[in-house]
């Protein structure tokens, strides 16, 4: 999930210009106009602005002046080259549309996603380091509960302290016996069943501290949840893939 927003996030900086360029502009009343630039006209409010758009501090009106006038030199001058009219760039925009769309029905559904940890929870993650864990991963495609617990399945063997911190928070609170069903984006679910917990020769990491420990398992079934949320999009909507 991290991955997801993560490249949405760079997708809409790299287009933002692109937007800014086609997006129709409100001209400002008479009182309100800072420069007019080849019959253009910027607002006060608009060059005021430049400083948060160039990233650093100007140290002056004149400065913040003339960022403003190159940047709408700039901008005319693309859109004299008729670059705005290319389809790369027509391309560039529709993708930065709906990777915006995206990316704020992403964070609207996080924001809105609800999830407790126990104390008992993360006492059980903790007591979990310095062991050797046993576990199975399985498909759950076309296998009822009931038979996860005794299938066979793909065999691992590992400290807990060295196992992906996904892994760590979904074993952390089962018993041997047991399984848990791993969310992953897209369609990709499966079920990780603890086989068995020893103790282990080796020595072991420090333990983290019981906030970070809350925080990660928080983020995780955050992840578990959206994935789940993704999944149930995908099942109830009706998909027809032609092949060629």
């Amino acid at each position: 999930m991290k991955y997801l927003l993560t490249i949405l996030s760079i997708v809409c900086v790299i287009t933002a210009l692109s937007l800014f360029m086609l997006w129709p502009k409100k001209q400002p009343v008479e009182q309100d106009v800072a420069v007019t630039i080849n019959g253009h006209n910027l607002a006060k409010a608009t060059v005021a602005d430049e400083e948060h758009k160039s990233g650093y501090h100007q140290d002056s009106t004149k400065d913040l002046m003339d960022s403003a006038i190159t940047r709408e030199l700039l901008l005319q001058e693309a859109q004299r080259q008729a670059i705005d009219k290319e389809p790369s760039f027509r391309a560039s925009l529709k993708s930065f549309y709906e990777q915006s769309l995206i990316k704020v029905l992403l964070d609207r559904q996080y924001q809105k996603t609800e999830v407790q940890v126990t104390d008992d929870e993360i006492n059980m993650f903790l007591a979990c380091f310095g062991k050797r864990v046993i576990f199975s991963r399985l498909s759950i495609a076309d296998t009822s509960p009931q038979n996860i617990t005794t299938k066979q399945g793909q065999q691992t063997s590992a400290i807990f302290d060295d196992l992906a911190a996904s892994v760590q928070v979904l074993i952390a609170n089962l018993k041997p016996g047991e399984f848990a069903v791993k969310y992953d984006t897209g369609t990709d679910q499966y079920a990780i069943r603890l086989d068995s917990i020893v103790d282990a020769s080796t020595a072991t990491t420090a333990l983290p501290d019981r906030e970070t420990v809350r925080q990660l398992m928080t983020e995780h079934k955050r992840e578990q949840q959206i994935n789940i949320w993704l999944n149930n999009l995908r099942k109830s909507a009706s998909i027809t893939i032609h092949n060629k």
